[in-house]
């Protein structure tokens, strides 16, 4: 679920970008961790935008429910694991799981 909505969300801000990209990586983190980073060249987001990405029923697109990145939150967290995001408008957004 966490990560459908993670390709979901990228895909949607993508759909007029001219050469758009989807990068995942995956990698150890620590000892016993995985670090997984899901980065798109979209639009990307001002500090306001991901300050409440992961509120409930935050949204920014018209047809949204704003429960995808919340849920998605709540599931990491209740696995012992953090998301976070970094974002620039103009440049794309990278979410950083670690879990």
């Amino acid at each position: 679920m966490v990560f459908i909505n993670l390709m979901k969300n990228s895909m949607e801000v993508l759909e007029n970008t001219e050469e758009p990209q989807i990068r995942i990586r995956i990698s150890k983190y620590e000892e016993k961790k995985t670090l997984i980073e899901v980065k798109d060249n979209g639009a990307g987001m001002s500090e306001e935008i991901m300050s409440q990405i992961f509120i409930p029923f935050y949204t920014t697109k018209p047809k949204g429910s704003g429960i995808g990145l919340s849920l998605s939150n709540q599931i990491i967290r209740l696995h012992g694991g953090s998301i976070a995001v970094d974002s620039k408008p103009g440049k794309g957004s990278t979410f950083t799981i670690v879990i």
